[in-house]
């Protein structure tokens, strides 16, 4: 059995800045999900005193300032679907895909998923903290729950199911698969009456997520902006005057004390000590009054700019794969969709 996670409400699948926390293997792209588990990191830091300090305090503060979840805007999202038009299109692709594999005899069941609370797309993207309740919980915020829906859907499948879903034969116990078996079926009705809008040249598979590959590719770009790296400097000098002493966002959040990496996600941790509440609690001050969010979205906000200048036709395809995507879904979930397999 493999686990199989349908795309979710994205919050960039793609992290450069992120360290992802309890999944192990997703089969698709789309790993929104672990998005939401994701905290910024992995960055350099240019020691800074005296008068430069001074400078980069100034740069930084001349940023805009995000405020709430909803200011975490960035030029990608233009061309994606919101979240609950993504939950929509992904219920009705899981139900798609099991009524077909329900046909020949291996149907898809769903399976309940460790959920956390909502979160904007962007927050993993940008680091943000701001709705976590770290003054209860600590950096990973209140307990999931299992639930049905989670903002996507699970499943695992088997090799059986593999065949039918990919269309590996052309026949499965005595029944014509469809063309490119029951997902290249469920993307083509999610799909239908796009074709002349893209020129007459169909969509992949999936196409609609090469946008996530795209927000990873600006996330590349924006790793070495001087701006993170100067309000990373100035949030350190913050905690240290709150008495913690780290380099960056990431090393608090990844202290051994608490956080996890590849090399101790064996061993179980406490979680939610004082210790984590009394860092977690300052760091999020710090984020905020030292605008370490603005200077993050500025850096990406900018990146992403220059990715779109350069990929406008692809991007363009995939605003309008994902605008056929959910007309289609709420219409085959109002039962007004013809569907066969």
């Amino acid at each position: 059995m493999i686990k199989v996670l349908s795309t979710p409400t994205p919050g960039w699948h793609y992290l450069r800045n992120a360290v992802p926390v309890g999944w192990s293997f997703v089969v698709t792209v789309a790993t929104a999900i672990v998005a939401r588990r994701l905290l910024a990191g992995l960055l350099a830091v240019i020691g800074a005193t005296g008068c430069s300090a001074a400078r980069e305090d100034k740069a930084v503060s001349a940023i805009s300032a995000p405020r709430t979840a909803a200011d975490l805007t960035l030029p990608l999202d233009a061309y994606d679907l919101p979240a609950a038009d993504r939950k929509i299109v992904d219920k009705a692709r899981f139900m798609m895909l099991a009524d077909c594999t329900r046909k020949f005899g291996v149907e898809l069941k769903a399976l309940p998923l460790p959920a956390q609370p909502e979160e904007h797309k962007n927050a993993g993207y940008l680091a943000w903290l701001g709705d976590r309740q770290v003054e209860k919980y600590g950096y990973t915020g209140p307990p999931a729950q299992l639930l049905e829906s989670a903002g996507f859907t699970g499943y695992s499948i088997s090799d059986e199911q593999a065949i039918v879903l990919n269309g590996r034969r052309r026949n499965f116990h005595g029944k014509a698969l469809p063309v490119g078996g029951c997902t290249g079926r469920t993307e083509a009705l999610l799909g239908q009456g796009s074709l002349e809008l893209l020129g007459g040249r169909a969509a992949r598979v999936r196409e609609e997520q090469d946008l996530f590959m795209l927000a990873d590719d600006a996330s590349q770009s924006a790793y070495t902006d001087p701006r993170i790296r100067d309000a990373e400097q100035v949030w350190s000098n913050c905690m240290k005057e709150k008495g913690f002493d780290y380099p960056n966002p990431e090393a608090a959040v990844g202290d051994p004390r608490w956080g996890y990496n590849a090399a101790n996600d064996h061993n179980l941790k406490p979680q939610g000590t004082p210790e984590e509440i009394a860092t977690a609690t300052a760091d999020t001050t710090c984020r905020m009054d030292t605008n370490y969010y603005g200077a993050r979205q500025a850096a990406y906000r900018d990146s992403q700019n220059r990715i779109i200048a350069k990929n406008q036709d692809r991007l363009n395809r995939i605003k309008i794969i994902n605008q056929a995507q959910i007309k289609n879904a709420r219409t085959f979930l109002m039962g007004e969709l013809t569907v066969t397999w």
